[in-house]
């Protein structure tokens, strides 16, 4: 091959991924713009009238994914309907003053949303902000994705490819509407800039590395408001970097093998001094995070949930970690314990990955490249974490105990897709074999079958409704995989992508908008008008709901207050009213939906905790500590109207699809 062809092809290489990149942008800006997003936002009309989802033009919504539609796109909504919008303190949720900089990567007008793009959109309006994070989370992650596993892989443009869309299109992403996909983007963009750091010898990409290190680690430490994958997917950097950055047997499938050029041989001390600097600039910012909402953080370190959920590990089974097989491709009618978040995971062939590295070894003679060995030894670790768990001591100082295994499943999966990745890259440049072995892969092969087996007749076994029959015919897919890993390699991820791709496209729905039902439907524009007429006689009027755990949420989206709904901390200034003595204290020092019930008799007040993330409230009207509150509104269900209409001092003042707004009378 001439100079100039090896050079073109280089060029090629190096011009593709800004190509690439820059055509997902545009189309990212295209949907966007389109107010296009995936979220079950829709669900709203079920909670509020019933009304048919118009915004959904494909699939249909979840109402599972309360995390979104309930949670996390109110917070969102709440910070354009509060007045001034985008405060750093919400005045519409909870007491009043409720920090938006540290229950959720909420739109803010602080230095720190220059680290949480995904809510970027907000500024402009709802809609866009939902499409711009939906599309952010899509494209975001396989970019992220695809980027580093160029670089493992030594620019495997078809593994890479393939391998960030079996990720993107994963049961376990798919099923959680995407979730988790900020702290994969960022933990991706900071161990593609580490990679970068390490090898570049342009004086600019040197510089534009140690930024982009910067940048993307304070994005990745902004993602502690949900710490089992922030700290999960650290330890996935650290062992994928160690592995790319061992070079004890030469150069491996991370190495991106350029043509010879005239450049700057950086000594090692100047690449350690513009890493020392990006941490000290990632630290200085999280300090300054942490000392500005210490206040918030210190309430959330000491509540019972999630603060004092510990964890020493050891609590998952074999059987956990690889439902994915099996109920990926058929999935139980029922799930008992489990939800279709929780019970979704990843095709998993990581056993079957190390077992031909094995086989490599005994018959080149010549040990694994360090990478794989790096990517393995994550696996173990969280295999480790998973089935025996650690000492005390151990998983505290690692911050292993803030990752309950069971949220450990993130990182398993993405060092599954990693591993095999490299290992298919990296198998085209295996020295000749010194032995021939025909009877390894079958036997693998036969013990894969046979486990899957064993793990069918678990589940048919453990799920009702879900027969043997089923159960291995939904195994099938992950048996053929083994036979198919020893005689073409390559054809492995195309088959786990095509299967998830398959399994998950219509999971989410495709949406339009969405935010103009929620502000121009009767029950809204009933509350808003009661809100201003309230407001233009100098009162900020304080809501209720009764008997719902989503409808409090409706009341931040349009510009009112309500006491309860999701509060990501504890609001105690509230629960100093209802609980002057603290004797309920362990029941909602917790991140909560708080619910309010109407007990039978004015006296019957108990707070409930019902589930580790759900308290109940039962507070009567006629109770002194209801009269406390000072609330001036109450919006209840048809389930209520009964005993809500022998209360004196409420006035039912309007009613709309089975739901009731009573005003409350105040004693003069």
């Amino acid at each position: 091959m001439s100079y100039f062809n090896f050079a073109s092809r280089i060029k090629s290489k190096r011009i593709l991924p800004i190509v690439v990149i820059t055509c997902l942008i545009l189309c990212g800006g295209i949907l966007t713009g389109a107010r296009i997003h995936g979220f079950s936002f829709a669900s709203w009309h079920s909670a509020i009238d019933g009304s048919p989802h118009r915004e959904v033009f494909f699939s249909k919504v979840n109402r599972y994914r309360t995390d979104d539609w309930i949670v996390m796109l109110p917070h969102m909504l709440a910070q354009r309907a509060d007045q001034p919008p985008f405060a750093a303190e919400n005045r519409l949720i909870g007491d009043g003053h409720y920090n938006m900089l540290i229950t959720c990567a909420a739109p803010a007008r602080d230095p720190m949303v220059l680290f949480r793009p995904q809510v970027w959109g907000y500024f402009i309006s709802g809609d866009i902000g939902m499409a711009f994070q939906w599309w952010f989370y899509v494209f975001g992650t396989w970019i992220a994705v695809w980027l580093v596993l160029r670089r493992l892989t030594g620019n495997d443009e078809w593994t890479s490819a393939c391998g960030a869309t079996a990720l993107l299109f994963s049961p376990f992403f798919q099923a959680w509407s995407l979730n988790c996909t900020p702290t994969v983007i960022f933990a991706c963009g900071t161990l593609f800039s580490l990679a970068q750091l390490r090898t570049t010898r342009s004086t600019f990409q040197l510089l534009l590395s140690a930024v982009l290190l910067a940048w993307f680690g304070m994005a990745f430490l902004l993602t502690f408001n949900y710490l089992p994958y922030l700290v999960t997917l650290f330890y996935c950097i650290v062992f994928v970097f160690t592995g790319m950055a061992v070079r004890a047997h030469g150069p491996g499938p991370a190495d991106n093998r350029e043509a010879p050029r005239r450049h700057i041989h950086w000594p090692s001390r100047t690449r350690w001094a513009c890493a020392l600097l990006a941490v000290l600039c990632i630290l200085g910012l999280g300090a300054y995070m942490a000392a500005s909402n210490w206040e918030t953080i210190a309430i959330i370190r000491n509540s019972d949930y999630p603060g004092q959920r510990l964890s020493s590990g050891g609590d998952q089974t074999i059987w956990h970690l690889f439902r994915g097989n099996v109920l990926s491709i058929k999935p139980p009618p029922a799930w008992r314990d489990f939800n279709p978040c929780e019970g979704a995971a990843f095709f998993l062939v990581f056993p079957l990955v190390v077992a031909a590295l094995l086989r490599d070894w005994w018959r080149t003679r010549k040990p694994p490249h360090a990478l794989l060995l790096g990517i393995a030894g994550y696996i173990t670790f969280l295999l480790f974490w998973n089935l025996t768990g650690f000492p005390e001591l151990l998983s505290r100082w690692t911050l292993m105990n803030r990752a309950p295994p069971f949220r450990t499943l993130i990182g398993l999966g993405i060092a599954d897709i990693l591993l095999l990745s490299v290992y298919v890259s990296h198998r085209q440049q295996l020295t000749p074999a010194s032995h021939k072995d025909y009877v390894t892969p079958w036997i693998v092969s036969a013990l894969w079958i046979t486990f899957h087996v064993v793990l069918g007749i678990k589940f048919s076994r453990y799920f009702p409704d879900y027969s043997i029959n089923t159960a291995l015919i939904g195994g099938l897919f992950a048996m053929a995989l083994a036979p198919l890993l020893y005689l073409a390699p390559r054809l492995v991820l195309p088959a786990i992508m095509l299967a998830a791709i398959l399994t998950t496209y219509d999971v989410n729905p495709l949406a339009r908008g969405g935010t103009t039902f929620i502000q121009e439907n009767p029950l809204s524009q009933k509350i808003r008008t009661i809100d201003q007429e309230t407001k233009n006689q100098g009162h900020q009027p304080v809501w209720i709901a009764y008997g719902d755990a989503a409808l409090p949420n409706l009341f931040r989206m349009i510009g009112s207050r309500a006491l309860n709904g999701v509060h990501a901390y504890s609001q105690f200034e509230l629960w100093k009213t209802l609980d002057p003595e603290g004797q309920s204290r362990p029941v909602y020092n917790r991140y909560a939906h708080v619910v309010f019930e109407v007990p039978p008799v004015p006296d019957d007040f108990k707070i409930n905790l019902v589930y580790n993330d759900n308290v109940a409230v039962d507070l009567h009207p006629d109770n002194p500590r209801f009269a406390a509150l000072n609330v001036d509104y109450l919006l209840c269900l048809d389930n209520q109207v009964e005993s809500l209409d022998r209360v004196a001092k409420l006035k039912k003042i309007y009613s709309y699809a089975g739901r009731h707004i009573y005003r409350v009378e105040h004693a003069p």
